[in-house]
């Protein structure tokens, strides 16, 4: 079966047509869209028929199944990776973030069907590190090439709790679970090989080895260096949509500008399957 791919950002995004999923999926497939996904970084592909059992096997063709490290989101119950996301439970993530990057091993791609869609609103946006990274000065790229920083869960539910809602008890539970993680400020991406910055402003909390002042100013200038619009694509959603994108050199923000239910299934691959046992993950 051909697919085709239709490019529909500039720097990434892009959308693929001709998958049918009322017949069984194989690794031909599989492979195309692993092609498009390291190429545009961002794809979404129409899956309204497509079957809880074909989303899990189009993400396990990728990688292992993380089961989630937060009770942040449900989870379906025949499916125990499978994360159920539902604004009528209040579940939110509308900031800038890479999933999880507290973790060791942070998800290396997500895979998200909607299910429910809003009529208007509720857009996700999308933008890519490694176009950020390759847009910085050497001397830039010199300054944080050597760099580490600390992700902390709790960040999170800090930054809500000086905005004034009572999330206190939540940071104190985040430290007491131990998600927290310094990984490098620049990585390089395993399957690309292109470079990315790691850092977002959801759970960086800082810089290792450098005074606050210094830190905050080099957080502070990569963060407004990666708003720049040329880096990013905003998606659409229509109902059914599969969007899939690589959690590693992109980083996403879900847009809540709705009042209608938006509800989406999402799965993310942990580790590399076997096809990948060459690489060292990121």
């Amino acid at each position: 079966m051909a697919i085709k791919i239709n490019q529909i950002g500039g720097l990434l995004g892009a959308r693929l047509e001709g998958i049918d999923f009322s017949k069984p999926l194989n690794d031909g497939i599989f492979e195309q869209i692993a092609d498009a996904l390291y190429r545009h970084q961002v794809i979404s592909i129409p899956a309204t028929d497509m079957t809880v059992q074909q989303h899990a096997a189009i993400a396990l063709f990728f990688g292992e199944p993380e089961h989630n490290a937060t009770d942040q989101f449900g989870v379906d119950e025949e499916i125990p990776y499978l994360t159920v996301i539902d604004s009528d439970k209040g579940d939110r993530a509308d900031s800038w973030h890479c999933d999880e990057t507290f973790l060791e091993y942070p998800p290396i791609i997500n895979f998200l069907h909607g299910k429910i869609i809003p009529q208007y609103g509720g857009d996700t946006a999308f933008r890519s590190t490694a176009a950020a990274y390759d847009a910085l000065s050497d001397k830039m790229k010199t300054l944080v090439g050597d760099l580490t920083a600390v992700h902390d869960y709790g960040h999170l539910y800090e930054l809500g709790w000086r905005s004034g809602m009572p999330l206190g008890p939540m940071v104190g539970d985040a430290l007491v679970k131990g998600l927290i993680h310094s990984h490098p400020v620049v990585k390089t991406h395993p399957v690309t090989q292109r470079q990315w910055l790691s850092v977002n402003e959801t759970y960086t909390r800082f810089i290792e080895g450098l005074p606050p002042l210094e830190a905050e100013a080099i957080l502070t200038m990569l963060f407004k260096h990666m708003q720049k619009p040329e880096f990013s694509y905003r998606h659409q959603w229509q109902v059914g949509d599969l969007l899939i994108w690589d959690q590693q050199a992109v980083q996403h923000y879900a847009v809540v500008d709705y009042t209608e239910r938006r509800l989406v299934h999402r799965i993310s691959a942990l580790k590399y399957a076997s096809k990948y046992t060459g690489i060292k993950t990121a």
